[in-house]
């Protein structure tokens, strides 16, 4: 009887400490950095909460995540009639409640910049293999014959000065599918489109935060299919869509124009090639000082429909310190919406630095007259290279 009873107790022992190691392996793991929201069927907020990755300074959002939604969201944009149908997203729809513009002191350190890279010598043989129906529509639909937008004739340029500026249509008199403009296109997304550019040769795109991330409703915008070399519809580099979408963490919480920066890796094509096969990538500088010459590129509504590449040369400065200071750079240029997120930049067509991407327009005090300049984030270690480094450029 002795031994039956200490065979018993040995037993329930076993069975006691199994059930304590299930009861560990079920719990919830603290400190992860994977959002735990739970995903209701039907619910894409949901989703997208719970595909979220998130480090001290940036939130990630990952395409498998979500990859059915994705797919669906992508097929409009597949088609000449469904690009054209898009609309230029207002830039003030997503921002949110902000605080007041108040200087904060950017995180910089000595200026940098990385290397720009060309396209494949084959890149154009091959796309036209790959989208012969595109390039057939290249003839069909040729670029407008237009130069410069009436409304807004050329003007002399001058250092730190609002509402001066020249403007030109980069992609009217020939298409835009050489380098460097082919690494501008425009981003597709839910409820609109804004610009891009690509400036990494492990095939990233830039982009503003509000073209990702929508303070509003909390949540990434989701949706984004890149065409780049854009033109009157037709993308004859195909299109590209996204793998992962990463914005700064002060984006999400402040909602400051300094922080108005996102990065979006791509995906590779059906014939397996990145991005930078077909566009090659422009470089990028961060800490310069706010005056610059730029040329800001884009595919804004109020020019061309949305439909050219348009460019703005100027020169950038900062404004005042109660508009925001050294973090923020404003420069003229009649571009409005469906601009957001075309990059600025430094030395183009030399070595092809982009140093800030468009935000919009806050007010007349702050950054010159609606329509005639905008402002954006002053590249610094604190942003683009934060989240450039956290999508893999």
């Amino acid at each position: 009887m002795l031994f039956t009873s200490n065979h018993n107790l040995q037993w329930k022992r076993i069975a006691l400490h199994l059930a304590t190691i299930a009861a560990v392996a079920l719990a919830p793991t603290a400190g992860s950095t994977q959002d735990q929201t739970r995903q209701e069927p039907g619910n894409p907020e949901a989703a997208m909460a719970q595909g979220t990755t998130r480090t001290e300074t940036t939130t990630t959002l990952e395409r498998r995540s979500v990859a059915t939604q994705a797919e669906r969201e992508a097929k409009p944009y597949q088609t000449r009639e469904g690009r054209l149908r898009a609309k230029p997203l207002d830039w003030n729809s997503t921002l949110g409640k902000r605080g007041p513009a108040v200087e904060k002191a950017p995180v910089e350190g000595k200026p940098e910049s990385s290397e720009p890279g060309r396209p494949n010598p084959n890149a154009k043989r091959e796309a036209q293999r790959l989208h012969p129906e595109e390039w057939n529509n290249m003839k069909k639909y040729p670029p407008q014959s237009r130069l410069f937008d009436p409304d807004t004739p050329p003007r002399l340029v001058q250092v730190g000065t609002a509402d001066v500026f020249s403007q030109y249509c980069e992609g009217c008199l020939v298409p835009n599918i050489d380098y460097p403009e082919v690494t501008v296109g425009k981003l597709f997304l839910n409820g609109g489109f804004c610009s891009a550019s690509v400036v990494s040769g492990n095939n990233v795109i830039v982009t503003a935060a509000h073209c990702c991330y929508d303070r509003g409703n909390r949540r990434f915008i989701g949706g984004w299919v890149f065409a780049p070399g854009y033109n009157n519809g037709n993308a004859p580099y195909g299109t590209f869509n996204w793998s992962s979408a990463t914005v700064l963490n002060s984006w999400i919480n402040n909602g400051d124009v300094a922080s108005d920066v996102c990065t979006i890796k791509l995906a590779p094509d059906a014939a397996n090639r990145g991005v930078t096969f077909y566009t090659g990538w422009l470089g990028r500088s961060w800490n310069f000082p706010s005056d610059q010459s730029h040329h800001a590129l884009g595919y804004p509504g109020n020019l061309g429909g949305g439909n050219t590449l348009e460019l703005c040369t100027s020169e950038s400065f900062s404004p005042n310190s109660a508009c925001g200071g050294s973090g923020i750079l404003n420069t003229g240029c009649s571009m409005t919406f469906g601009s957001s997120g075309g990059p600025w930049v430094r030395s183009y067509r030399g070595n092809n630095w982009v140093n800030s991407v468009v935000h919009g327009y806050d007010s007349q005090s702050c950054t010159g007259t609606f329509g005639q300049t905008f402002n954006g984030a002053r590249f610094t270690s604190g942003n683009i290279v934060t989240v450039c480094s956290a999508s893999g450029c």
